[in-house]
Order: C-alpha cells, then sequence, then structure tokens
C-alpha cells in the first residue's frame, strides 16, 4: 500500500477518488432509485432487500472485529479519502471501522443484484469491472487492507444468494425480516459507530416499505422517462427534507453524541424516512397516472 500511495500522483489520487465514489451512498441510492421508480419496481426490491441485510450486517461485523484502519497503524499509510470529510480522520464513530469494507460491499450487493436479477451479459461485465475498480480503490486511497475489500465482496455477494436461500425455505417474507431486524438489533448491545445505526434504521424503514407498497400500494410503471425522474425528484426530495425536519428538535451536539438516546433517535429517523420515501410517497404516483398517461 506504501508502494502504490508513492506512485499514484495526484492524477491517480483522484481517478481512484471518483471510482471509489461508486461505492458510495449516494451513487447507490441513485441506482436504487432509478431501478425503483423508473424502470423495474420488482428487480429493485429483489436487490435493496439482499443490500439492506448486507449493509447492516456488515456494520455490525465492523464492531464485532473492530480492526483500525491501515492509517491507524502504518504512519507511512495516507488516509486519501476518509469516510467523513468534516470529522477527524482518527474519530472511530465518524471514520468507522476498518473490516469489512463498506464500499466493496454495497457495490457488489448493488450492482451485483442487479446483474443477476436482470441477467444482461453487458450489465455482468460492466458490473465486474465497477465492483473490482472499487474494492482495489480503497486499499490504494488507505482506509481499507486488501483483506477487508474481500471481506466485503463476500458480503455483498453472500447476501444476494443467502437471502434467496431464505426465501425458498421461509414462505412468508415478513418472517424473513423479522429475523434479521431481531439478529441485527443485537448491535444495540455493542455498537459504536453511528453507520450501524443508520443501516439499522433504513433496514427496518425499507422492510417496512417493502410489505406496505406491496399490500397497499402496487404504484404502475411510470409512462415516460420524464415522470419517471419527477418521481425520484420527489422522492430524494422527501428523504433529505424529512430528514433534516427529523433533526431539528434536537441540538447537533445530541446528534453527534456516542449515547443510546441519540442512537435511538438516528434509528427512527432514518426508518421513518426510508418508509415514507418508499411505501408511503408512491401512493401519491396514482392520482397522477393520468397525467403520466397524457
Amino acid at each position: 500500500m506504501e508502494w502504490i500511495q508513492s506512485h499514484l500522483g495526484s492524477f491517480g489520487v483522484n481517478f481512484l477518488s471518483n471510482i471509489s465514489a461508486f461505492g458510495e451512498e449516494k451513487i447507490l441510492i441513485a441506482v436504487m432509485c432509478v431501478l425503483y421508480f423508473i424502470y423495474d419496481k420488482e428487480a429493485a426490491k429483489f436487490v435493496y432487500r439482499r443490500f439492506m441485510i448486507a449493509g447492516c450486517g456488515l456494520a455490525w461485523l465492523k464492531n464485532i472485529v473492530c480492526r483500525l484502519r491501515p492509517y491507524f497503524v502504518h504512519p507511512n499509510v495516507r488516509c486519501l479519502k476518509p469516510v467523513d470529510p468534516n470529522a477527524d480522520i482518527y474519530d472511530i464513530s465518524h471514520q468507522g471501522y476498518s473490516f469489512p469494507s463498506g464500499h466493496s460491499e454495497g457495490s457488489a450487493a448493488i450492482f451485483g443484484g442487479t446483474a443477476i436479477r436482470l441477467k444482461k451479459t453487458w450489465l455482468t461485465i460492466v458490473t465486474v469491472l465497477i465492483v473490482l475498480l472499487v474494492g482495489v480503490s480503497r486499499f490504494c486511497l488507505g482506509v481499507h487492507y486488501p483483506t477487508d475489500v474481500l471481506g466485503g465482496w463476500a458480503i455483498g455477494i453472500g447476501s444476494i444468494f443467502l437471502f434467496s436461500l431464505m426465501e425458498k425455505l421461509i414462505e412468508k417474507r415478513w418472517i424473513i425480516y423479522l429475523i434479521w431486524i431481531v439478529v441485527l438489533g443485537t448491535g444495540f448491545f455493542f455498537c459504536t459507530t453511528s453507520d450501524y445505526y443508520t443501516n439499522y434504521g433504513m433496514l427496518i424503514g425499507a422492510f417496512a416499505s417493502d410489505l406496505f407498497e406491496e399490500k397497499y400500494v402496487k404504484f404502475p410503471k411510470p409512462r415516460n422517462l420524464l415522470w419517471g425522474f419527477a418521481r425520484i425528484v420527489g422522492a430524494l426530495a422527501l428523504y433529505f427534507g424529512i430528514n433534516t425536519v427529523l433533526k431539528l428538535p434536537f441540538s447537533s451536539e445530541f446528534l453527534s453524541s456516542a449515547t443510546v438516546a441519540a442512537y435511538s433517535v438516528r434509528v427512527i429517523r432514518y426508518a421513518i424516512v426510508m418508509f415514507v420515501s418508499m411505501g408511503v410517497y408512491p401512493l401519491c404516483f396514482r392520482l397522477f397516472h393520468k397525467n403520466e398517461q397524457a
């Protein structure tokens, strides 16, 4: 890692930083939005069911292994792209632990799940390239060991097949969801990083929205791309807007504190945001469906 970083140069750092972005929240959310609101709702559900347990399971496992990032241990390894650029690079609660790699897991679960579901050769090739490059970028940038990347890939891909196996063995999906909520909820007893509580809240909200949408909403596919992108804009506005509003009753010091109360608020906040954005918000699609047809 030291040798690679000594030969990267500014161009290499910028290139790998941009590649690494394909494993970050914004890109992954964008992919999910296009799948869910425009292209294929059922394909999106296939992907995010697996991604949610992979993301939360990874944060849960990080807090068990508690492996420090390479630059914590090796002074000659530089942190070229911190997880949270607004926090101290040595603040564990914001930068998180090293094993496994969340970017590697996220890219493998989202892009890999999409490729497996859609079964398109070109998409599979692109997916393999993206997942490989994202993983390589993480240890080149000094924020993960290569074994962290391998662990992230294993969790991302493993979650796809594990959830499929559970669907074959357990008929009712709500039981599968309850199992994961209980198992991963044990993180409240030992997790000390904010990413676990963010992911756990999103997991609860996503699972609840899936069941709600399937039973009460069943929104139709948009008639054209313009209406599809309008849906995405509305969903993102709700996602960030509600998240902001739900923060207002609390001070920034409280929200950033490593306390059970602050973590509980974070879980509730993200659960509400996900449920409203993915489950309740699509109720309005039928109201505008005639306009979409026009």
